[in-house]
């Protein structure tokens, strides 16, 4: 019986040991299975913050995108205004120098206007009286034509002052002093370099054309390269995002496959386990049939011999 109970003890004694190797092996699987549930959470967060950093970086990008197209923008209407002003300009200078070669036509009519009034005077013999009125006629005419160029030099300077071109009215004031000092073959060499100044300024008027029109080009070129690169940027990113999706997928069904396995072997093991512990049980219930039996054939004997 000593032998028994202490068979027993042992028994329940391993028995209790399997139960908290099972125990133990249980908490392992939980934990296992938790650590791998807090690392898939830790990857989606990843996932999701690469995620938000690539829409940031492309948000970044469009902004820059756009602030470039407005400088290119800003610098095109810069040089539109350069170009109007400097049409301008050039408009003011050949209306300058019209007006003076008009001028300078007249003072040469009044002066001739003045010859022959002289010579008729000188002719007919007329009275000093009417002399001294034609001259002061004269003078008064020739003052007129003085005050016609002071006024155009007045209006000239406003014009050039309003321009903020002081320099270029000073040069202008110098064409104008030397134009009146000029004679008629320099008035017809004048009328000369017009023709070919405006000759020049098409030609030059046409270079900025095609200069701005080339310009131009070049930024709608610019604009629909920047417009495919950033086309091709999103095309990669939805590439990019549809890769990381699926490797997420594929992770996710690993890590479910990997969980089946873990419970697939846990089973196992359970069942292994019970059939461990029946098999002891069993063993268990046949030492204790031969025990039951070797006491009864000692009973016997005992009897017998009694």
């Amino acid at each position: 019986n000593t032998e028994l109970h202490s068979l027993n003890q042992n028994t329940e004694l391993h028995s209790l040991n399997k139960n908290t190797e099972l125990h133990s092996l249980n908490q392992n699987t939980e934990l296992h299975s938790m650590n791998k549930t807090t690392e898939l959470h830790s990857l989606n967060k990843t996932t999701e913050l690469h995620s938000l950093n690539q829409i940031t970086e492309l948000h970044s990008l469009n902004e820059i995108t756009e602030l470039h197209s407005l400088n290119k923008t800003t610098e095109l209407h810069s040089m539109n205004r350069t170009t109007e002003l400097h049409s301008l300009n050039q408009n003011n200078e050949l209306h300058s120098l019209n007006k003076t070669t008009e001028l300078h036509s007249l003072n040469q009519n009044n002066e001739l206007h003045s010859l022959n009034k002289t010579t008729e005077l000188h002719s007919l013999n007329k009275s000093t009286d009417e002399l001294h009125s034609l001259n002061s006629n004269t003078e008064l005419h020739s003052l007129n034509p003085n005050s016609e160029l002071h006024s155009l030099n007045s209006n000239t300077e406003l014009h050039s002052l309003n321009s903020n071109t002081e320099l270029h009215s000073l040069n202008q004031n110098t064409e104008l002093h030397s134009l009146n000092k000029t004679t008629k073959l320099n008035s017809l060499n004048k009328i000369t370099e017009l023709h070919s100044m405006n000759k020049t300024t098409e030609h030059h008027s046409l270079n900025k054309t095609i200069q701005l029109h080339s310009l131009n080009k070049i930024t709608e070129l610019h604009s629909l390269n920047s417009n495919t690169e950033l086309h091709s940027l999103n095309l990669t990113t939805e590439i990019h995002s549809l890769n990381k999706n699926t490797e997420l997928h594929s992770l996710n069904s690993n890590t479910e496959l990997h969980s089946l396995n873990q419970n697939t072997e846990l089973h196992s093991l359970n069942q292994n386990t019970e059939l461990h512990s029946m098999k002891k049980n069993t063993k268990l219930h046949s030492l204790n049939q031969n025990t039951e039996l070797h006491s009864l054939n000692q009973n016997t004997e005992l009897h017998s011999l009694n």
